[in-house]
């Protein structure tokens, strides 16, 4: 079981370097593929359902990335309101 605990790791980490590298799915295929258990490779239909889910999850990963500008708005928000708390309870 710690085995595939152990693959499953390294398998994202293999994803992430991937994804951070912009590699291509057959690259990314490629370097999966190379994550064993005991010395037995991964079905690739299984490799590739893996890589599907981790793609899903693209999005989520990267919005704090790439939504900055709600970030920023939340965090002028939660500024505000809290200033004006703390500015009303000091006067």
């Amino acid at each position: 079981m710690e085995d595939l605990i152990k693959a499953a790791k390294e398998m994202n980490k293999v994803l992430q370097k991937c994804e951070n590298e912009g590699d291509n799915f057959d690259t990314t295929l490629n370097e999966i593929s190379r994550v064993k258990v005991h010395g037995v490779p991964f079905p690739t239909l299984m490799l590739m359902e893996i890589i599907d889910k981790f793609a899903e999850g693209y999005d989520k990963r990267h919005q704090g990335v790439f939504d900055t500008t709600e970030q920023e708005k939340d965090l002028q928000d939660k500024y505000s309101k809290a200033s004006s708390k703390w500015n009303e309870k000091l006067n």
